[in-house]
């Protein structure tokens, strides 16, 4: 079996007396997509910041194709080849596709930006996208949201990242633009690229991960194939207990009336009525 491209061991992170991670562990293969579950709060999210440089662990370690990994920012985890796309795109809309995806990583040659290099290099990751809107020279305001949210899967392609994390990436975007970015996360997967895939759409999931890790209370509770673990077998791990039902009978016996009314009538309700609560 070969080695994880990368490995988190015993994370653990504390906000004051709040316990957000505690000792978890994950692997990443590359050319694998993994899914990261849980309900809100189960520590998904910080341990992605972690991963990607905008949180420091307070214990455990991390290695990237086997060398230390320990990103003390963002930028210094991109450069090693981690980058994350959050719900919350980070897209300057009065800037070109060209200059969104080269921003903070421009090509200068004696003081001055090499444009043509630049074209080039976007111009490749865009061809990977394969979206009709998407070119070089638009301006990224003018584009949708799904087409503005691939302008950053281009911009962590341009930074040559290894790992991509996407954080409920489908969730402000139409049936259509979701289907088109499960087709670009498989075409990531097959250029081998490690892709950890969070959300809470379990049939999502389904369609584009091999491998999935369940968080509960800010610890590693279950892993597994999706493929061999029903969606209620998943529910049941992310709850931290089995559903027979998903929505079971509560049984109660009905108290005292708390309000008689009796004769009710008006220019709303002609007719008089009786209610009894």
């Amino acid at each position: 079996m070969n080695a994880p491209l990368l490995s988190m061991r015993e994370v653990s992170k504390a906000f004051g007396a709040s316990r957000a991670l505690e000792r978890v562990s994950i692997d990443l293969e590359a050319g694998e997509v993994h899914a990261l579950i849980g309900e809100n709060g189960a520590g998904k999210s910080t341990l992605m910041k972690i991963l990607s440089g905008a949180y420091r662990p307070d214990s455990g370690t991390m290695t990237l194709a086997g060398e230390p990994y320990a990103p003390r920012s963002p930028k210094e985890a991109r450069a090693r080849g981690v980058a994350m796309i959050y719900q919350e795109l980070a897209i300057a809309p009065h800037l070109t596709v060209e200059a969104n995806v080269m921003l903070g990583r421009e090509r200068t040659s004696f003081g001055l930006v090499r444009r043509r290099e630049h074209w080039r290099r976007v111009a490749e990751a865009l061809e990977l996208l394969e979206h009709p809107e998407i070119r070089p020279e638009v301006v990224a305001g003018s584009l949708s949201v799904g087409a503005q949210q691939l302008v950053e899967v281009a911009r962590a392609l341009v930074s040559e990242a290894r790992v991509i994390i996407f954080d409920e990436p489908t969730s402000s975007l139409t049936a259509q633009d979701a289907e088109r970015l499960f087709a670009i996360i498989d075409r990531l997967q097959a250029r081998g690229l490690a892709v950890v895939y969070i959300s809470h759409f379990l049939e999502e999931v389904r369609r584009v991960a091999q491998r999935y890790t369940v968080l509960c209370d800010g610890q590693s509770v279950a892993s597994g194939r999706i493929a061999e673990t029903s969606l209620g077998a998943i529910i049941a791990q992310m709850v931290g207990r089995d559903l027979t039902e998903m929505f079971p009978r509560v049984p109660h016996e009905p108290g005292e009336p708390v309000l008689d009314l009796s004769g009710l009538a008006g220019r709303i309700l002609p007719k008089r009525a009786d209610l009894l609560l």
